[in-house]
C-alpha cells in the first residue's frame, strides 16, 4: 500500500511540474486573474487538458482537450478575446503533438521491444511524463522573458498572421492523427512535429513583431521626450526673456500712469499677463503629456483656432506616457489642420475633454472642419495634396486603443468632426 502510494506521489509531481509549466507558459500570452482561486481553477483546468491521452482514430479526446482549454483560458485568465484565441491556438497544437508522440512511442517500446510487465508499464509512463516535462520547461526558459516584453504589444490584427499559420498547421495533424491507423500510428509523426515546429515559428514570429513594435514605441518616445524638452527650452527662453524687459514693461506702464492714460496701461498689463501665462500652463500632472497639449496649444493660438481643454487627469496606470502621447498628439494634429481649413476664422473651434471615470479613460476630441470627410472600406481617407506619409494619424491611434482592449468612435455632421475613446480596464487608475 505504501508502495502505490509512493508511486502515484512521484507520478504526480512529474505531470504537476509539467502542467506547471504549461500554465506559466500561458501566463506569458494573457494575464492570470487576480486570486488564488482564479490560479488553482486555471491549474486544474491545464491539468485535466494537459494530462489527457491522445490516440490515432480518436479525434474525441482531441476536441475535448480543445473545449477545456479553450473554456479554461477564456474563464480563468484576463486579456481580450483575440490575446485568447491566440494563445489557444498557438499552445493547443503543441499540447496535442507532444501527448501524441510521447504516449504513442513509449507505447510501441512497451509493446515491440520489451517482455512487458507491471514495472516497465510504470517507467515508460514515467519516461513519457518526464519528456514532457523536459519539452515545455525548455519552452518557457527560452521564451519566458521575451514573452513577458512582448505582453500588450500585439494588436489583433498583428495577431492574424500567426493565428492562420497555426490553424493551418493544426488542422494539418488532427486530420493526419484522426486516420492514422493504430498499427501504424509512427506515420503521424513527421505531421506532429511540423505542427509542433510551426508553432514554436509562430512563438518566434510574435518576439519578432514585438521587438519591432517596442523599438518602433522606443524611437516615438525619444522623439516625444525631444519635444518635451524643446517646448520646455522654449518656456524658459521665453520667461527669461520677459525678466530681462521687465524694466522696459514697467517703464511703458509708469508712462501710462504718469499721463493718465490708465485703460492703456491695463491693457498693457493684459497683455504681460497672457505673456507669461503661455510658458506654465498646466493641464495635467503627466509632463510629457502636458508638454505635447502645451505645444498644441500654442500651435492653435497662432492659427487662430479658440481651445476649450479640460482634462481631470492626474496619473493613468498601465499606460505607458507615449501611448497616451500618441493619442493626444494625433488627434490634437488631426483637429488642427481640420480647423484651420476654414477660410472665417470665427468658425474655428477645437475642444479636448480627458478624464478618468473608475477604472476607465475617457477621451473627447472635438473640432470644426470645411469640406466633407471621404471614406473608402469603412475607413478615413486623407483629403489632403500630398497623401505620401499623411493619413497615419488616426490609423496610430486606432492601433494604441486596440493595443489597450479600448473602443473608438468617429462622427461627423454639421461641420462637427467627433473623436471619442474608451479604454477600460486600467487597473489603479487615479482620477
Amino acid at each position: 500500500m505504501i508502495h502505490l502510494t509512493l508511486e502515484y506521489l512521484f507520478m504526480a509531481g512529474t505531470i504537476s511540474a509539467y502542467i506547471y509549466y504549461i500554465f506559466r507558459l500561458t501566463a506569458c500570452f494573457v494575464k492570470k486573474k487576480q486570486g488564488i482561486l482564479w490560479n488553482i481553477a486555471a491549474f486544474i483546468g491545464i491539468w485535466l487538458t494537459g494530462d489527457m491521452v491522445v490516440f490515432p482514430e480518436d479525434p474525441i479526446n482531441i476536441a475535448a482537450m480543445l473545449l477545456l482549454y479553450t473554456a479554461t483560458v477564456f474563464l480563468f485568465y484576463g486579456g481580450t478575446n483575440i490575446e485568447k484565441i491566440s494563445v489557444v491556438l498557438i499552445l493547443f497544437p503543441i499540447m496535442v503533438s507532444v501527448n501524441f508522440i510521447t504516449t504513442d512511442l513509449t507505447g510501441l517500446i512497451y509493446f515491440r521491444l520489451t517482455p512487458g510487465g507491471y514495472f516497465l508499464d510504470r517507467l515508460l509512463t514515467w519516461i513519457s511524463y518526464m519528456l514532457r516535462v523536459l519539452f515545455w520547461a525548455g519552452i518557457y526558459h527560452g521564451f519566458q522573458k521575451k514573452l513577458s516584453r512582448m505582453a500588450g504589444l500585439m494588436t489583433a490584427k498583428i495577431w492574424l498572421l500567426p493565428d492562420m499559420i497555426c490553424t493551418a498547421a493544426f488542422i494539418g495533424s488532427i486530420t493526419v492523427i484522426s486516420t492514422a491507423r493504430i498499427e501504424n500510428a509512427w506515420t503521424a509523426y513527421p505531421s506532429c512535429i511540423a505542427c509542433i515546429v510551426a508553432s514554436l515559428g509562430c512563438i518566434w514570429l510574435c518576439l519578432y513583431i514585438g521587438d519591432a513594435v517596442r523599438q518602433e514605441l522606443e524611437n516615438e518616445n525619444m522623439k516625444l521626450r525631444q519635444s518635451y524638452y524643446e517646448e520646455l527650452e522654449q518656456n524658459q527662453l521665453a520667461i527669461r526673456k520677459l525678466r530681462h524687459d521687465m524694466n522696459n514693461h514697467l517703464g511703458i506702464i509708469g508712462s501710462f500712469m504718469e499721463t493718465g492714460e490708465y485703460e492703456k496701461a491695463l491693457d498693457y498689463f493684459k497683455k504681460l499677463q497672457v505673456a507669461a501665462a503661455a510658458g506654465s500652463r498646466k493641464f495635467c500632472e503627466n509632463g510629457l503629456v502636458n508638454a505635447v497639449i502645451n505645444a498644441k496649444y500654442n500651435l492653435a493660438e497662432k492659427l487662430d483656432i479658440p481651445c476649450f481643454i479640460n482634462m481631470e487627469l492626474k496619473k493613468v496606470y498601465d499606460m505607458d506616457d507615449v501611448s497616451l502621447c500618441t493619442i493626444f498628439a494625433n488627434l490634437l494634429d488631426n483637429a488642427l489642420e481640420a480647423a484651420s481649413g476654414i477660410p472665417e476664422k470665427e468658425k474655428r473651434r477645437l475642444s479636448l475633454k480627458a478624464r478618468l471615470v473608475g477604472d476607465a479613460l475617457c477621451i473627447e476630441v472635438e473640432n470644426t472642419f470645411a469640406g466633407e470627410v471621404k471614406e473608402a472600406k469603412g475607413r478615413l481617407v486623407t483629403t489632403k495634396e500630398k497623401a505620401e506619409g499623411h493619413g497615419y494619424g488616426l490609423r496610430s491611434v486606432r492601433d494604441v486603443v486596440e493595443l489597450y482592449g479600448g473602443h473608438i468612435q468617429i462622427s461627423h455632421e454639421d461641420g462637427i468632426f467627433r473623436v471619442t475613446i474608451w479604454i477600460g480596464h486600467l487597473s489603479g487608475a487615479a482620477a
